[in-house]
């Protein structure tokens, strides 16, 4: 009787699975997943055309074959030794062996959903391996292994889906010969060629994307339940889940997801309350909405009653919740923790830009030993795997043009989720066109989206009306003031110290992070006794946590206090005060600043009459100085002399006018796109490359991930969660004007760039010189 093909082993032990148990158990994954979630699946696919018993078959047959390259005698000996490596990567020596007699679109499907199950397709990877030039199959066991199939479909799929097909084992003869390598690269060439057949681009990404997904997630769950089992050495095992299926509780084993949408505080007051509101909207709108709401908390609920409802009309079982700059808001995060806990909600910022390090490429480790899955537990938050991830306008853009290194992945989960875009990019800025863009590229994929704002220019609103979103506006028709535009020149500190003897709350928004200390240094100088925060980009992401708890906390407290905010980050929804002080803006930057000032009570009186005695409208307080040139609109008028009260009709005036100077110029996203469609460029070309294919920000803007080096420990390699919090976001531009301020680490995940200048948790990084 032959020895049995393994799949699996714990590093350091003699601890295996078999390839059998492993498919079974990433197999029994798959059914659980069906049975629970196949409303979703249901919808998901019919979206897009494709009948679900196909689907299914699909899914079965690509897991079935997906680990079916390890059957080689190279492979199976390496992995005793534990020497494994990239030059035997098994979904390559998968591909001789992955055929099936489904239709020959399908087939194709399974055959790169087998390939790509470990690494993205991206061209220059896929063309840059360095393979054994030739391997020895056991073509025995691997007839015996493939006459398993039907046994498997009866077992755990027989009431789910009918089985038409069968995997065929029609090995060609190159397999025993040399030159091996060079017929695997023809082989993923004919597959490129295969699909660029196919018609539909967007069809096509949708459903591989969704199925890459859920492969993924099988995989990675039959892994973990090999990696968690109490196994003693010297132990073979097969299939681990089998008893778990079958127990009692069927909610139980490590695959089980629950729907953001199912969650029970989302059926809480004020939330349900919103929901009930929302839910004639729902029927009458479309999957896709422009939702214009005020500012502050109930903005938020407002929102997500709206998703929810989405959610639930479209079968959908994740929120994504995009944030418009490249660090994503601990603001919203807070606000969203209210109804789904804390260990529900993902945060998670763009990625690095930094362009040296082959992992943000793509390109797998060397040794891929120990990672069993493919990908490192820790990175299931980047790929959108928690019901609710706070993500960035990069994830959102670059997801759907290979910018990232699981792009797909990352796509595969937008698939099943409602996005909600919190906010519009500045007309001026190159985001907002690529951001209109990739929002026409999810219509298209018919994910459902809503798109969150206060106030747009009535030409863009129409422009969004018009591509098919249903438009919701609970701020046009309020006459009321909703803050004061006042003008000031060169007297900002003495302007603050007044507004602070008159017992007021204050935020002040500085240009960049330099600004931000500077001014917090002179005013905890001259007011000691008043709650002074300071908030910018250049604190970690543990601290600036904890800063934006403090900043939570003042909106309890009457004043008076300030919190001086650098613009380098989003200000989404700090708390309402009493004056803004800030510097030349165009009107979208100036309406986002001024969120802090709308009344949040609910109800036609949230704008409150000071002549009753209550606080009235906010004061935005526009500073500038004799050099700056401000920009030629009325709402910068240098003859301002006067408050200006500003309403909602007030600031569709200055927006429509901005809009006008900038209106939608289509970018290439959708070409990119197209040639990304399954195969095609690498996050290298398209995001990293000194002329990167898509320039979603210009180069002053990006930023790269770097880490204090005085808070750097050997320790924190084995603690990731450690290091992420140690992180912080600096101008890509630093690396290359002061290179003697950087060093680099190598780890199994990521080069980790340390930054040598001081850092402070009250001040932050300090900045180079001509920083």
């Amino acid at each position: 009787m032959p020895v049995s093909l393994l799949a699996k082993k714990r590093a350091g032990v003699d601890v295996y699975q078999t390839l059998a148990g492993h498919t079974e158990d990433a197999l029994i994954v798959l059914s659980r997943y069906l049975r629970e979630h196949r409303p979703a699946v249901q919808r998901l696919v019919d979206e897009q055309y494709l009948p679900l018993t196909d689907f299914c078959q699909i899914l079965f047959f690509a897991l079935f074959l997906h680990d079916i390259g390890k059957a080689t005698r190279e492979f199976q000996e390496r992995l005793v030794k534990e020497e494994l490596s990239r030059e035997l990567s098994h979904t390559f020596f998968s591909l001789p062996l992955v055929e099936t007699d489904l239709p020959q679109e399908y087939n194709l499907l399974v055959r790169i959903l087998v390939l790509t199950h470990h690494t993205q397709p991206f061209d220059h990877l896929y063309y840059s391996f360095e393979l054994l030039p030739r391997v020895n199959y056991l073509t025995e066991q691997i007839k015996d292994y493939l006459q398993s199939y039907q046994d498997l479909h009866t077992r755990h799929f027989k009431d789910i889906f009918p089985l038409s097909a069968r995997p065929v084992f029609r090995p060609p003869a190159y397999i025993a010969e040399t030159g091996l390598r060079e017929r695997l690269q023809g082989e993923v060439a004919r597959l490129q060629q295969g699909v660029s057949l196919w018609g539909n681009a967007t069809r096509t990404k949708a459903l591989y994307c969704f199925a890459i997904t859920l492969l993924k997630y099988c995989d990675s769950q039959a892994s973990r339940a090999f990696h968690q089992a109490a196994l003693t050495g010297g132990t073979v095992c097969g299939s681990l889940l089998r008893n778990v299926v079958n127990a009692h509780d069927r909610s139980s084993g490590p695959y089980h997801l629950e729907s953001a949408f199912d969650r029970l505080a989302l059926n809480r007051l004020p939330f349900a309350a919103a929901t009930v509101k929302t839910a004639g909207a729902a029927a009458r709108g479309g999957r896709f909405v422009l939702l214009l709401a005020p500012p502050g908390s109930g903005r938020i609920t407002l929102a997500l009653a709206r998703a929810v409802s989405l959610g639930r009309e479209r079968c959908r079982e994740k929120l994504v919740w995009i944030c418009p700059g490249q660090i994503a808001s601990g603001f919203t995060r807070h606000q969203l923790t209210r109804f789904w806990g804390a260990e529900q909600v993902a945060l998670v910022h763009a990625t690095s830009y930094y362009g040296n390090d082959p992992y943000l490429w793509g390109v797998p480790p060397q040794n891929n030993y120990g990672r069993p899955n493919g990908t490192a537990t820790n990175s299931l938050e980047s790929i959108f795997a928690c019901p609710v991830t706070v993500a960035t306008l990069d994830h959102l853009v670059f997801s759907l043009v290979h910018g990232l290194r699981q792009a797909d992945y990352i796509l595969g989960n937008l698939m099943k989720a409602v996005v909600v875009l919190d906010g519009l990019p500045e007309p001026g800025n190159p985001a907002f066109h690529y951001t209109l863009d990739a929002l026409a590229l999810l219509r298209k994929m018919k994910v459902p989206h809503i798109i969150l704002d206060t106030v747009l220019a009535p030409a863009l609103k129409k422009y969004l009306a018009d591509a098919g979103y249903a438009v919701e506006d609970h701020v046009a028709g309020h006459n009321n003031p909703l803050f004061e535009l006042i003008r000031c020149q060169g007297k900002q500190p003495e302007l603050i110290r007044e507004y602070y003897r008159l017992g007021l709350r204050q935020v002040v928004y500085t240009p960049s992070a330099r600004e931000a200390t500077q001014i917090a240094r002179k005013l905890k100088s001259a007011l000691p006794e008043c709650p002074v925060v300071l908030y910018h980009s250049l604190f970690t992401h543990g601290d600036r946590e904890r800063l934006e708890r403090e900043i939570l906390l003042l909106e309890r407290q009457p004043g008076p206090w300030i919190v001086i905010i650098g613009r380098d980050v989003d200000p989404t929804e700090p708390p309402g005060c009493d004056v803004v002080h800030t510097g030349g803006l165009g009107p979208t930057g100036l309406l986002r600043l001024s969120y802090p000032l709308w009344r949040r009570d609910p109800g036609p009186q949230y704008l409150e009459d000071r002549n009753n005695g209550h606080r009235g409208p906010g004061v935005l307080v526009l500073h500038s100085s004799s050099s700056r040139n401000e920009p030629e609109s009325h709402s910068f008028n240098p003859a301002l002399t006067q408050p200006l009260p500003v309403t909602p009709g007030y600031l569709e005036a200055i927006l429509e006018e901005e809009y006008s100077r900038n209106k939608h110029i289509p970018t290439n996203l959708e070409e990119i796109f197209r040639a990304c469609t399954l195969f095609g460029y690498s996050p290298r070309e398209v995001r990293y490359a000194a002329s990167p294919l898509v320039n979603l920000w210009q180069p002053r803007e990006r930023l790269i991930d770097v880490i204090p080096a005085e808070l750097w420990q050997e320790e924190l390699l084995a603690i990731p969660a450690a290091i992420g919090e140690r992180k912080m976001k600096v101008p890509a531009e630093w690396y290359s004007r002061h290179p003697q301020l950087f060093s680099t680490l190598d780890s199994p995940r990521e080069k980790i760039i340390l930054c040598h200048l001081a850092y402070d948790q009250e001040r932050g990084l300090e900045l180079p010189e001509n920083g």
